[in-house]
């Protein structure tokens, strides 16, 4: 047995300390960006699906008032009763979310980070500085729809504007053809 004693410090001095903030948020590791993506996944979910009861239970009963849609709707929903605009763009923001927020980031962001490196035997991803910024980018994409589709003056400028745009043109354009 050597006498002699070794200093770790010393052995691993490239090594950096981690802070929370390069651990758990602007991390470059698959596991940690996995989780980072099941918990975006979990957490835009649960809004879907409250976009999808508030919709349904204004489907359900029109013409009642119900006094949660002028605490979270606001001005969109005079008198408890959802405005027609706004039932509109519920239906798409929620479809929206599920759709690319849910089922392909949710799940395959967090599926794909976490078992593929397992599976072929990796200690990590190719380039984690690129995953990071790709889930990043997720994030700020998901709060600039959010900001977008009710945070503007009005409510909704969904898929139905463009039809009754199409229709004046269409008129516009051929006007002794009747557009229905």
């Amino acid at each position: 047995m050597s006498a002699v004693q070794h200093n770790h410090e010393e052995d691993h001095g490239h090594h950096h300390k981690e802070t929370f903030m390069t651990k758990y948020i602007f991390s470059q590791d698959h596991k940690m960006i996995s989780k980072q993506y099941l918990i975006t996944g979990l957490f835009m979910g649960i809004i879907g699906i409250a976009m999808s009861l508030m919709f349904r239970l204004q489907l359900a009963w029109p013409e009642k008032s119900f006094g949660i849609f002028e605490v979270l709707l606001g001005k969109w929903a005079p008198d408890g009763v959802m405005d027609p605009n706004v039932y509109l763009a519920l239906v798409t923001i929620h479809g929206t979310i599920m759709v690319f927020f849910v089922l392909t980031a949710g799940l395959s962001g967090t599926f794909s980070n976490l078992l593929i490196p397992l599976q072929i035997g990796a200690r990590d991803m190719a380039s984690g500085l690129l995953n990071m910024i790709s889930f990043w980018l997720l994030c700020s994409i998901q709060c600039n729809n959010d900001y977008l589709s009710f945070c503007r003056s009005r409510a909704c400028s969904s898929w139905m504007d463009n039809l009754s745009s199409t229709k004046r043109t269409c008129t516009r354009l051929n006007p002794g053809r009747e557009w229905e």
